[in-house]
């Protein structure tokens, strides 16, 4: 069975089943695309550089209250906070990441019971749906989809960093 000759505006055969091609292929990686596991994130940032945390991690968002300074406590420890009712541990997310902030301003409470703790950022920009990252854990792991780009942190590897071993199952 031949197939008819197309032609369109000049084009010869060769080049329309190329243009047919190249669509089908796009079409084939949009479909795979939308079939990647995916995640939302709730997106922050440190010193203009966008961050995410997996949002079922995230207990709340809060502007950022008096911190209680704790003499001799370790760097991304930035002291205590009252919230709810409840004293919380706030940690410096930037120092931990060794990267500049422009202000603390935020915190986000992490659910994690026992010891609470919050994490100080600069702004929270909002949630995102991004690609799942099927990688070795890490504590930061650049996530790219489209011309969205941030750096998720794995909140288990997080806490790990945070505390010591007999307070991280909380």
């Amino acid at each position: 069975m031949n197939a008819p000759i197309l032609s369109a505006d000049g084009l010869d055969a060769d080049a329309i089943a190329a243009i047919l091609a190249a669509r089908q292929r796009r079409h084939a990686q949009a479909r795979q695309a939308d079939d990647r596991p995916t995640e939302t994130l709730l997106v922050f940032e440190l010193g203009g550089v966008a961050h995410g945390l997996p949002i079922d991690c995230v207990r709340a968002v809060a502007p950022l209250p008096k911190v209680t300074r704790l003499p001799g406590a370790s760097a991304p420890l930035s002291g205590l906070v009252a919230w709810r009712g409840t004293v919380v541990n706030l940690f410096a997310l930037a120092t931990l990441l060794d990267r500049d902030a422009a202000g603390a301003a935020t915190m986000i409470v992490l659910r994690h019971d026992a010891p609470r703790i919050a994490l100080s950022v600069d702004a929270v920009a909002g949630v995102v749906t991004m690609p799942r990252q099927d990688a070795t854990p890490t504590l930061s792991t650049l996530v790219i989809d489209g011309d969205e780009r941030l750096t998720r942190i794995d909140p288990i590897v997080l806490i790990e960093r945070l505390l010591p071993a007999r307070l991280q199952e909380g």
